[in-house]
């Protein structure tokens, strides 16, 4: 299923501060920099994919479907900017900005190649 790239920053925020209470809509909003009404917006389009499941003024829960999507996109942004810190010496707070960005837009194929140099170089 493709969603915005908007949308995945909201899901992986929710996948980060969620346990197994859920996640509260002001923790995702201040995480993402965003109102509450924002984050209220985000999540009824999120439950209508079936991503998320939410009561009124409660938690947000990812669905398996939102926890699928959830750390896909999670594993392209902590790839992204291992890749960039381990590879080409991006500082740390610049590879964590840039790999936020880039994992929306990359391909398939070129992130299977980064997954694939990355294995090949932990092996090393």
């Amino acid at each position: 299923m493709e969603v915005s790239p908007s949308l995945e920053d909201y899901l992986e925020a929710v996948l980060e501060i969620a346990d197994e209470g859920g996640a509260r809509t002001t923790d995702v909003a201040e995480r993402l920099g965003v109102s509450k009404a924002s984050v209220n917006q985000a999540m009824g389009i999120l439950a209508d994919h079936g991503l998320v499941e939410r009561e009124r003024y409660g938690p947000v829960f990812l669905t398996e479907n939102g926890m699928a999507l959830a750390q896909a996109v999670q594993r392209r942004h902590q790839t992204i900017k291992a890749f960039l810190v381990m590879v080409l010496g991006v500082e740390e707070e610049i590879a964590e900005k840039d790999a936020c960005q880039i994992e929306h837009v990359v391909s398939k194929d070129t992130m299977n190649r980064i997954i694939e140099f990355m294995e090949r170089r932990k092996d090393a």
